[in-house]
């Protein structure tokens, strides 16, 4: 490879632009590498990009990789330009005044064209809004102070460290689970096993520890997990869905015997090098720990026979050459039927078809051909966890722990997991725990509910599935708000009927009785407090209502115009994403995309907003329209150390009145974050807490469109279900990219597949449903 001079600079050659993309933006899957070396010269004078230039071309496409954290994906795609510069800094010298970012979008991504009508109307917005700038906490304008981008770098480096030491940790789990597995495996075996796999686990009495310090998450907990059912792990978030699963699959928890096989499939992938350089059906073949170990003693074993046969051979029954003797008889005898035992079992467990299952399991999961013919260190995070989902359901372990599995899967992806789980007789006779936000597959896939209350410190069982655990605490809190209200009616009348007797004296007996009709009262309050220790849980799992601003109404009848479009990447003109495209958007719209994952509706909502070029066709822009972007990750743009109020005070400074401060404190309140929330530093609210001051954020610019990427990912069920309402309430237009079944259905009036190089709209997304259901029948 030869370098490009151009000028009295060299740029880099192709191929060095794809060593360099590989070695640093680790993560990317091929195609996107190849697309992102793609872009990082200058079309004019083909000099590397501007600094700014290529942070703004790369970092949103780490997105995923980073988990969401737009510093560390900022701070990966400088990485890559000091490499292709290197010392001598050759690229073009950083402009000054670079257009940024619009200040309504949330949670990463380029500008579109619509955000870019918003930097234009800055006076206006500061007019309406009496502030001087809106910028983003998570964006960079070229102004920001020394002190706040040291800061920014120290925040940076501190959540580089912590998911560094998260992979570590999690790698050590991993580790503790295969040599469990591996354990539990040989004692099946060797026919060591103490317990029947059909008998019940019991597990407790156990204190759950809180992995951030502080008080236990659970006191005193008792589980018992019957073989045959599937168990939805609920409760609010941050109150020990996770740890708990964790817990159980580090065996932390007494009870679990080691000839109990276990399998737990995280949100984090953590790969050893052997996987991240082996395909997807090699990793899930891997899983099955028993078949491994008996496939390697049969190879070991056979391997013994023929050394004995060419023994044999070589000296005719005699001593061998160089002394070697042949085994002894009773020792062959032996292991012929060990060996004939494994051939037995392996017959059993159908090793022969084991590799057509594995491949049958991963194109349920979404899997195509050109997927399953990478490694895993060229897929994507959410492909990865799909094989350990795969390699999970593959290996048939005894307990089978899931947190979200569902969160990188298409809707299809998502009802056959449910089908299979539910209806397989595979998990008729094991235990499956699953935490999932997804309402519908909880109901679809679990026969049980357990529930954890962070306020009373509880874990309770429930013969039931999630809907209906749900509509019975609706009649207990019902039943618990009755009981309060006659209560506190029976409380007043008796204090106000012993207070008139005092103020006004009376008879010896009269004043008795006002005094028992006191004590009576305080025997309610007694009553009160005792209740309320004993139905602490039933008042966290309250949501309270959100409501999000609309930008109202606009000049013309659309947001944006699709006609006849069609998009192929620069770089593989030839892959035609969709084609013959007409969509139209505007205030009324509540549009969803589903399709498998890498299909182009990201792409395609990026060319809906005027963030790519159609390939062929028309796409048409309201440059009126304010438009905002919320991704599944929009909660963690929140600095920890930083209270709702100063978090929105940053975006919008205003005048620095007291009466701007308030019109802050008010929208908070709106969408449900109280007054002593918005003094509490994020650090100590919930994700849902969290996720409602990164909405109070988007609401407060008021904007025309609203598009939610896997909105619903990391919120809990009750958040979820207030987010849909606030959507579903909002005056404006929706996007909607989301595999979450109830969230769709409540928001979504036209839905839309993409895939096969098409956009197809369908009658309804519960049509749709039911169109996926019989392809599983």
């Amino acid at each position: 490879a030869t370098r490009r001079v151009t000028g009295h600079t060299m740029a880099p050659s192709e191929a060095e632009i794809a060593v360099a993309c590989a070695d640093i933006l680790t993560g990317l899957d091929h195609d996107t590498l190849e697309y992102v070396a793609g872009g990082l010269l200058d079309d004019e004078d083909g000099t590397v990009l501007s600094c700014d230039d290529l942070v703004e071309f790369v970092a949103p496409m780490l997105d995923e990789t980073c988990g969401g954290d737009e510093a560390l994906a900022r701070a990966m795609a400088t990485s890559l330009w000091e490499r292709l510069v290197g010392d001598a800094g050759t690229a073009k010298d950083t402009p000054k005044d670079v257009t940024r970012k619009a200040p309504i979008s949330l949670g990463g991504g380029e500008m579109s064209a619509l955000e870019a009508k918003t930097v234009a109307d800055e006076a206006a917005a500061r007019a309406a809004y009496a502030a001087p700038k809106v910028v983003y906490a998570n964006d960079g304008d070229g102004t920001t102070s020394a002190a706040a981008a040291k800061e920014a770098a120290r925040a940076a480096l501190r959540r580089a460290l912590l998911h560094e030491t998260a992979q570590i940790e999690a790698g050590e789990l991993n580790a503790d689970l295969h040599r469990a597995s591996e354990l539990a495996a040989r004692m099946r075996i060797d026919g060591d096993a103490t317990g029947s796999r059909l008998a019940a686990i019991e597990l407790g009495p156990f204190q759950l520890p809180n992995p951030g310090g502080g008080a236990d998450l659970l006191d005193d907990a008792v589980l018992t997990l019957t073989p045959g059912h599937r168990y939805g792990l609920i409760g609010r978030n941050g109150k020990g869905k996770s740890t708990l699963l964790k817990f159980l699959a580090s065996r932390r928890v007494g009870g679990l015997d080691p000839s109990v096989s276990v399998h737990y499939v995280t949100q984090e992938v953590s790969l050893t090098e052997t996987q991240e350089n082996a395909l997807p059906a090699d990793v899930v073949l891997a899983a099955d720990i028993e078949q491994v170990i008996l496939l390697q003693e049969v190879a070991k074993m056979e391997a013994q026979d023929r050394a004995d046969l060419d023994l044999e051979d070589e000296t005719g029954g005699g001593g061998g050459k160089g002394g070697l003797k042949k085994e002894n008889p009773l020792d062959a005898e032996a292991r012929r039927k060990k060996l004939a035992a494994a051939h037995e079992r392996l017959i059993a467990m159908d090793a022969n078809g084991a590799p057509a299952r594995a491949s049958q399991i991963l194109r349920n999961l979404g899997f195509n051909e050109s997927l399953s013919n990478r490694k895993l260190k060229d897929l994507s995070g959410g492909w990865r966890v799909r094989v350990a989902l795969a390699a999970a359901l593959f290996a048939k372990p005894d307990l089978l722990l899931l947190d979200e599995p569902t969160n990188h899967l298409s809707i299809a992806a998502v009802l056959w997991l449910a089908k299979e789980l539910s209806t397989s007789k595979t998990w008729q006779t094991r235990t499956v725990v699953v935490v999932s936000h997804d309402r519908h597959f909880l109901d679809d896939a679990t026969t049980d509910s357990l529930h954890i209350s962070g306020a009373a410190r509880r874990l309770t069982q429930h013969r039931m599935c999630y809907s209906a655990w749900a509509a019975k605490r609706v009649e207990q809190q019902k039943s618990l708000e009755k009981r309060r209200s006659l209560r506190e009616e029976k409380k007043k009348l008796l204090e106000g009927y012993a207070g008139h007797g005092f103020k006004y004296g009376g008879s010896s007996s009269q004043i008795n009785m006002m005094q028992r009709k006191a004590g009576e009262a305080a025997k309610l309050d007694e009553e009160a407090a005792k209740e309320a220790a004993e139905t602490a849980d039933l008042a966290e799992d309250a949501e309270l209502p959100l409501a999000l601003s609309a930008g109202g109404d606009l000049r013309g009848n659309f947001i944006a115009q699709l006609e006849n479009v069609s998009f192929a990447y620069p770089t593989t003109p030839d892959e035609v994403l969709f084609e013959n495209v007409d969509l139209s958007l505007d205030s009324k719209s509540r549009v969803c995309l589903l399709g498998e994952n890498g299909q182009g509706k990201t792409t395609l909502v990026k060319v809906l907003l005027g963030q790519l070029a159609p390939t062929k066709g028309i796409a048409n822009v309201n440059r009126g329209a304010r438009v905002a972007l919320v991704n599944q990750h929009h909660a963690d743009q929140l600095a920890f150390h930083k209270t709702p109020l100063a978090f929105l005070l940053d975006l919008y400074p205003g005048d620095g009145s007291l009466e701007h401060e308030q019109k802050l404190r008010s929208h908070l309140a709106s969408v449900g974050v109280n007054a002593a929330q918005q003094g509490t530093p994020a650090g100590a609210l919930s994700g849902g807490q969290r996720s409602r001051v990164a909405l109070a954020a988007v609401s407060y610019s008021k904007p025309h469109l609203l598009v939610l990427d896997e909105p619903t990912n990391n919120l809990d069920l009750e958040a979820v279900a207030a987010l849909a309402d606030a959507v579903s309430s909002f005056e404006g237009g929706v996007v909607l990219v989301s595999h979450d079944q109830f969230f769709v259905q409540r928001v979504a009036k036209e839905v839309y597949v993409v895939g096969n190089r098409a956009v197809t709209k369908q009658v309804s997304f519960l049509a749709y449903r039911k169109e996926m259901e019989k392809t599983l029948e």
